[in-house]
């Protein structure tokens, strides 16, 4: 080929490889993989010219930087061109940068890690749909729910999930077959028979959290910082049956900090293949192995208890399916193990902690709301007696309270991820191509008046006795604080058993109120949104009950 030629040829090599490439299917999981090929390929270039057309080594690095300058060219103006004027996602309103990068999300929310306000914002200006990167939007139209979360839902998980492949977990595998095979597994861990088991364990963490409170003598407590030592050391021993010691110790065990700290980087939502580029490069993400590795090792060390233990943990039924295979088998299932057990603990005590420290800021802020559950309470355990969580199970005010704490602050705030099948889908009389990835985010959703009448307002009777007026039938199908359909969150009974009990016991004992200066501000206008929440402070203040 003519030398003339030759940059346009580069140019538009970069040009077919957006077109015909990278802009079809999915190509995010290996960066590290075309980092390593693109400079494979300039320096075999380089070599070619010095040692076959004889020119000399600063000359032939000139020339390989020069096409490898027009390859890029070509491709990056491809890929700004497609995005900016002919991806058909562009009809979608929202942000004009959105269509060009992922990072435009990043900019607006990673400083403050904010997202579930900032959707709340975009959907105020926009409306029910709302462009958030070249390939995803956010959606809190109703009829969105039964066709990505119902239990005919025809849209599938999307890439987020396998951000760490090969390690997966029931909650992260995107194959439908292999999750239903996993959760049939898990099954009988959430049993009737099995969450009877658990309140056993449940309590012993309930009664040191109490002796806590006890100890508190009145004194402001951080409970954003005690229900999260409470909830991580129950789902500690639930996953590996036996406590962090968080709560006898007042402090945070050094591996779930190094977990905290891993979740905040999802609030700053970068697109996925930069922390599949982290994880690849040697030392970056040294403090995510190294909690991988602590999970494993307490892995090992509980399935040495396999068969020793009074009360069965959750892990003793997956445990006890791993050890029926045979050794090939195990060997495939072990990761899928270790991914399991690690997300009994995140999945399990972020939502609890989150759920408990909205709730009691409504039982500390809401008129008689307190005088109102206690009463129900005493009305179904007698006073001084044990309280078993099927006495309480039924209690509509507790329970309606849980589910306004859960509506109005989801754990999982700003939805999860869903992607569209080919032929794409349609929502609202809007069409949404293929392969576009949706969330439908709780937060916002709960503050909709269309969708909730008094949507701000905490009425812990919209579930209950007023649920004709304040939770008409698109409200009962849009609320899903657990998620719906075969994805549902299979520990939902689990999480119910927990704050119902830790609940009635404390208010119970105490009287709640807001530590003097205490607004809620921090908790409710700081809490960070790291897909879970990372929770902001409320203090509290816990005196004797009063007869």
């Amino acid at each position: 080929m003519s030398s003339t030629y030759l940059p346009l040829a580069a140019a538009m090599a970069g040009v077919a490889s957006h077109l015909f490439y990278f802009k079809i299917g999915e190509h995010w999981m290996y960066p590290m993989r075309y980092i390593q090929a693109f400079l494979f390929a300039c320096v075999t270039a380089t070599v070619v010219q010095v040692q076959y057309y004889n020119t000399s080594t600063t000359p032939a690095i000139a020339s390989t930087v020069k096409y490898a300058s027009l390859y890029l060219a070509g491709l990056y103006s491809s890929l700004i061109i497609y995005r900016l004027f002919f991806n058909p996602l562009n009809k979608i309103p929202g942000p004009y940068w959105a269509r060009l990068s992922r990072f435009h999300l990043s900019f607006q929310v990673g400083g403050k890690q904010n997202l579930n306000h900032y959707l709340l914002a975009m959907h105020q200006k926009y409306g029910r749909f709302v462009r958030l990167d070249p390939y995803g939007i956010s959606v809190t139209h109703p009829d969105g729910v039964d066709i990505t979360l119902g239990p005919k839902a025809v849209c599938t998980k999307a890439e987020w999930y396998e951000a760490d492949l090969p390690r997966s977990s029931l909650h992260t595998t995107r194959s439908r077959a292999l999750h239903d095979r996993r959760r049939r597994i898990w099954s009988p861990a959430f049993s009737d028979k099995a969450l009877r088991g658990y309140e056993n364990r449940v309590q012993r963490y309930n009664d040191l959290l109490v002796k806590k409170i006890e100890e508190s003598n009145g004194q402001p407590m951080n409970m954003a910082k005690w229900f999260n030592l409470y909830s991580f050391d129950v789902m500690g021993d639930l996953a590996f049956g036996a406590s962090y010691g968080c709560l006898e110790s007042g402090e945070m065990h050094w591996a779930i900090k190094i977990l905290n700290d891993g979740m905040k980087m999802l609030s700053f939502q970068f697109p996925n293949w930069v922390f599949r580029l982290l994880t690849a490069i040697p030392g970056a993400a040294a403090d995510h192995f190294r909690f991988l590795n602590y999970c494993s090792q307490q892995l090992e060390d509980r399935m040495k208890k396999q068969g020793k233990m009074k009360d069965p943990d959750i892990t003793h039924t997956l445990i006890e399916h791993y050890n029926a295979g045979d050794p090939e088998s195990q060997k495939a299932q072990l990761p899928m193990l270790q991914g399991d057990s690690r997300l009994i603990i995140v999945a399990g005590s972020d939502t609890t902690a989150a759920t408990l420290v909205h709730l009691f800021y409504h039982i500390a802020t809401q008129k008689n709301l307190i005088d109102r559950l206690r009463e129900e309470l005493d009305g179904l355990v007698k006073p001084g007696e044990a309280i078993d969580h099927i006495k309480i199970q039924d209690a509509p005010i507790l329970t309606g309270s849980i589910n306004e704490a859960l509506r109005l602050n989801p754990p999982v705030p700003s939805g999860v991820f869903r992607q569209t099948p080919q032929g794409g889908v349609e929502i609202g009389g809007v069409h949404i191509p293929a392969n576009t990835v949706i969330q439908m985010p709780q937060y916002v959703m709960a503050r909709d008046p269309d969708l909730y009448p008094q949507p701000t307002e905490f009425i812990p009777e919209r579930h209950t006795s007023r649920s004709a007026e304040l939770m008409p039938y698109k409200s009962q199908e849009v609320f899903h604080p657990f998620s719906i359909g075969p994805m549902g969150c299979i520990g939902k009974n689990l999480a119910y058993l927990e704050v119902r009990l830790v609940t009635a016991q404390i208010i119970r004992k105490f009287d709640v109120r807001l530590a003097d200066g205490e607004t809620g501000e921090k908790l409710l206008m700081g809490t960070k949104d790291h897909f879970t929440l990372g929770l902001g402070e409320l203090q509290l203040c816990f005196e004797p009950r009063k007869a």
